[in-house]
């Protein structure tokens, strides 16, 4: 395979050629800078709906691309909220590299069938310039056609005039809701930097075209530092590379104290397998923070500046060899249980730091769930969770709330699986912004569907199942 030229480079870009999960979520125009309007969550829970008669809905129509259920409930006794997507065995990799296990490199993410990027913070991905700002939905998992979690991005910007080839080939997207159960590998900063050595082996990781293998599939290997060119560096070679739908994504580098930081975009190349050229994260960290108005480096300042906060610390050590679960949170990277001093003394804050996002304390369900998203108009709609299905193993009540943004007509829809398509049990369509839906249900497949009567913007939702 040879790369795309761009003004005699070479672009690792591939198109939008796959189906979105989600019915009517195939990358529409996404809203800029949207904002959750002021509503009062304790009206959702008093308008209740109950179920009417099952209206079966065409399964193809609301739910086209979705993998459809297993015909038989599994064999062990705990309910799934999210896929677990099924490791392949595809051998060599990437170019010269392995497919990951579970949770490896659990930061890396796929954007819409096109490119790849990387978790830095619970509500941000940073990608590549040149793979554009249009994209409404965002995965998580080792196989983007079966992804483990789906998150929806607030907006997505691209930075002005970069491109490949000038080292400023930088593009961020800020999530409408955190990701608060996936561990983040923090971004090379500072005195860290000199770590970035010719020789030095880096790991780098993309949903992109393999030597023996397709688009879609987690894929890592291992290589050395080249060189640099300005504020590019070059990295791989000999067959071990990156190619066309890693654009965007991670390189990694292990620090001397075992722990592992994140510091490349992958941008253009030669022909796959001949090395290729790779912007760096903390060259565009003014912008990156500026644009995002959050603080993406726990242990610097934006300049590099050694000043670590709460959240510098437990970095993982073996963040690409987890082999853990998603349900679980992908917690089991060997994490260091230290704070980092990598650049000065550590935190002195004392005691372990807070969590990123305490839990909300304005959630109408007490033990539910909150999910989140942005939808562009009438007619846009999101399954939940995650963009995926849940089972229930008993019988029980499956409660939704659904608080939607000021001025819209946002409505809520449950369904189950009837072993050949998806039935509505439960529906809120009234002209309110807030629905709430409670259904009393049996064992089975079920999924909620957020969908826009009229008006577009961003909404929460919070889930509560049998328990």
């Amino acid at each position: 395979m040879t790369h795309q030229s761009l003004q005699g480079k070479i672009v690792l870009f591939t198109p939008l050629s796959l189906l979105a999960l989600v019915a009517g979520a195939c990358d529409p125009d996404i809203e800029t800078d949207a904002e959750l309007d002021a509503v009062d969550v304790a009206s959702a829970k008093a308008d209740i709906t109950d179920a009417g008669q099952p209206t079966i809905i065409s399964h193809e129509d609301l739910f086209a691309g979705v993998a459809d259920p297993p015909p038989a409930p599994p064999r062990d006794d705990e309910a799934s909220d999210e896929f677990t997507a099924a490791e392949e065995d595809e051998g060599d990799a990437i170019y010269g590299g392995t497919t990951v296990p579970a949770c490896g490199w659990a930061s890396t993410v796929e954007l819409g069938g096109a490119c790849s990027g990387t978790l830095v913070h619970p509500q941000v991905v940073i990608y590549a310039a040149h793979c554009g700002a249009s994209y409404s939905k965002i995965y998580l998992g080792e196989n983007y056609a079966a992804p483990a979690k789906t998150v929806t991005p607030q907006w997505c910007k691209v930075y002005p005039g970069g491109q490949p080839g000038s080292g400023n080939d930088f593009a961020v997207c800020k999530l409408s809701t955190p990701v608060n159960d996936v561990p983040i590998v923090p971004i090379l900063m500072g005195c860290e930097t000199s770590n970035l050595q010719p020789g030095k082996q880096v790991t780098l990781v993309g949903f992109g075209n393999a030597d023996n293998g397709p688009y879609g599939i987690k894929r890592q290997v291992t290589t050395t530092i080249n060189g640099f060119d300005g504020d590019e560096i070059s990295i791989g070679g000999n067959g071990k590379d990156t190619c066309q739908g890693d654009s965007g994504g991670p390189a990694f580098i292990k620090l001397a104290d075992g722990t592992w930081r994140v510091f490349g975009i992958t941008s253009y190349g030669g022909a796959c397998g001949t090395g290729g050229m790779y912007s760096m994260m903390h060259k565009g960290m003014a912008w990156f923070e500026q644009q995002t108005a959050l603080d993406i480096t726990p242990c610097h300042n934006a300049d590099g500046t050694w000043n670590p906060g709460a959240g510098c610390y437990n970095f993982q050590t073996n963040p690409g060899s987890v082999n853990d679960t998603w349900t679980g949170g992908c917690n089991a990277g060997a994490p260091s249980g230290a704070y980092s001093q990598t650049c000065g003394a550590p935190y002195q804050g004392g005691g372990n730091p807070p969590p990123t996002d305490p839990p909300p304390n304005n959630a109408p369900c007490t033990g539910c769930t909150e999910y989140g998203g942005t939808l562009s108009g009438a007619g846009d709609a999101d399954q939940h969770p995650n963009g995926s299905y849940y089972q229930s193993v008993g019988s029980g009540a499956h409660e939704g709330y659904l608080v939607g943004p000021a001025g819209t007509d946002f409505d809520l829809y449950l369904y189950k699986w009837n072993g050949s398509a998806w039935a509505t049990v439960a529906k809120a369509e009234t002209a309110s912004t807030n629905e709430t839906v409670k259904y009393n249900g049996t064992a089975g497949y079920y999924a909620w569907l957020v969908q826009s009567y009229s008006g577009s913007g961003t909404y929460k939702f919070y889930v509560k199942k049998p328990n």
